[in-house]
């Protein structure tokens, strides 16, 4: 145990010697720090964006499972409303009058037959 922390101690020992050590300035120091925090509120930003854009592609999502329910059954309404039509086509062929069953056939009738009648009654009377 005692062996590891010595080869630590001189792992960084070591390494700050070869590598350097930097010191900053002051102001160096405070501009990097305003630097970072800067990119640290930009970070959070753009961590908001992407939460946000997640849940518009979430709702977008939903909005089109509920679109194609819509259509789906929409389409589904035109077919039974074309066959509701075809039937009814169907119906006014079949309870279409015949020519006999003519308003204006039974006018005639009507009105030859009270003619008629008034006439055969304008004759007895004048042959009495």
């Amino acid at each position: 145990m005692i062996m590891k922390w010595i080869i630590v101690l001189l792992a960084i020992s070591f390494s700050s010697n070869l590598l350097g050590q930097v010191t900053l300035s002051e102001e160096e120091a405070v501009s990097l720090a305003k630097k970072t925090q800067e990119l640290e509120i930009k970070a959070d930003s753009l961590n908001k964006i992407v939460i946000l854009q997640n849940k518009l592609i979430f709702t977008y999502k939903e909005t089109i499972i509920q679109d194609s329910t819509t259509i789906s059954s929409q389409d589904e309404k035109i077919n039974i409303l074309e066959n509701d039509k075809k039937l009814l086509e169907e119906k006014t062929k079949l309870v279409k009058p015949s020519w006999y069953e003519n308003k204006w056939l039974y006018f005639t009738y009507g009105a030859i037959l009270s003619y008629g009648l008034t006439d055969f009654i304008h004759s007895i009377t004048n042959i009495l």
